[in-house]
């Protein structure tokens, strides 16, 4: 079972018997068998017709509505699951402290030594002492994460493994048209930040589906505490798949499918329309990817969607500062950029992978939705304890 995506502007989205169609007006530009697929992703100015809306209602197919720049803006699902006693069991390891480390500590452990790994493979080819050390130091951090029972102390732990890690992922970028200064979202002011906040917020989009499917409540998180607007669970769950992220961006980056020419800026008041979730800005330059940037903080970035100004994200959840939040340009994927990410994307989507769990391989996204209902297990008291998944 895949995804259908649709990331071309101005096309309808149609039913056809039990085919979706992709149509720009009368020309058919792709179709998949409603029994092939278990989501669709629609970017931007994407139109679906009920009949098509009806269609996935009925085989249970999850429709997920994103701005072009992959920021969330709404699902259609079927009734929520019955399993009640699921998300009551939920809830009561979400507001135990020590029940939500005994998720959220793996989950962290896990993302650290998945960071670790990324540094290493560098390492082998750059022989750096800077690196060398970082490669060291987050071994250490994270054999502390697989100590640490606070949720507090956790939340350092991961932000000090964060700033560790970036402060050497330049290393990793081989494609001397990019440069990379740190992290910065909401927007991204540039292509390396660009690609990273749109990875995430797609990959986010598939674990949030899994979540639904499974029962659990997708704003009831153990790392992210809940909080007004915010998907805690889904949040919690990206930071386990994050890496697997940045390794594809820097995939695609060092082997130059994506370039310089593959970004735009947008500014003025076309800026400001994307700030307030306008999915249609008006792109007008290519980017300048030696243009200085604001320094940005280094962190772990949640891309927390909620516009809610009770929730703006802050420093300690690892959000931005208040005077970043008025940046006057940002680095945002073209169509042609965009078409070639999602391309690479569903391709290590349907990488296979050794699954300790099952002692078989398994496609990458298939993992990634056994972890969530490993989750519900383990909140059930099925599963003892919550067993992270690091690729080998």
């Amino acid at each position: 079972m895949h995804a259908l995506i649709v990331n071309e502007q101005g096309v309808a989205v149609r039913a056809e018997g039990d085919v979706l169609t992709v149509r720009r007006g009368a020309q058919r530009l792709r179709q998949a068998r409603i029994k092939e697929i278990d989501q669709v992703i629609l970017l931007g100015r994407v139109d679906i017709t009920s009949g098509a809306m009806n269609l996935l209602l009925r085989h249970h197919v999850d429709l997920v509505l994103l701005t072009q720049q992959g920021e969330f803006r709404g699902r259609l699902a079927g009734r929520m699951s019955r399993n009640v006693t699921l998300r009551v069991a939920q809830y009561r390891y979400a507001t135990d402290p020590a029940l939500s480390a005994r998720i959220a500590a793996p989950i962290v452990e896990a993302k650290i030594r998945h960071q670790r790994q990324l540094l290493v493979r560098a390492q082998r080819q750059l022989s750096d002492d800077a690196l060398a050390v970082a490669v060291g130091n987050l071994r250490l951090v994270a054999e502390r994460a697989k100590r640490t029972s606070g949720i507090d102390e956790l939340r350092g732990v991961e932000g000090h493994a964060a700033a560790i890690y970036f402060s050497q992922f330049p290393k990793l970028i081989r494609n001397d048209g990019f440069s990379f200064r740190g992290r910065n979202r909401r927007p991204p002011r540039d292509p390396i930040n660009a690609l990273l906040s749109f990875g995430y917020a797609v990959l986010g989009s598939l674990i949030e589906s899994d979540i639904y499917r499974c029962g659990l409540d997708p704003m009831l998180g153990f790392l992210h505490q809940p909080a007004y607007g915010r998907p805690s669970l889904m949040l919690d769950l990206l930071e386990e798949f994050r890496p697997l992220i940045d390794g594809l961006v820097l995939r695609v980056v060092n082997r130059r499918q994506i370039g310089p020419r593959d970004f735009n800026t947008v500014s003025g008041a076309s800026l400001a329309a994307l700030l307030q979730d306008d999915s249609t800005p008006e792109l007008e330059s290519p980017v300048d990817v030696a243009r200085p940037e604001p320094s940005g903080s280094l962190d772990n970035s949640m891309d927390d969607r909620s516009t809610d100004p009770r929730t703006s994200p802050s420093a300690a959840d690892g959000g931005v500062k208040p005077d970043e939040c008025s940046p006057k340009y940002a680095v945002l994927l073209s169509d042609i950029g965009r078409r070639i990410f999602l391309n690479e994307f569903f391709r290590r989507m349907r990488e296979t992978l050794f699954y300790p769990p099952r002692a078989a391989n398994f496609e990458l996204r298939d993992i990634i939705r056994e972890q969530v209902y490993h989750v519900g297990r383990v909140v059930e008291g099925t599963d003892d304890e919550y067993s992270p998944f690091v690729p080998a």
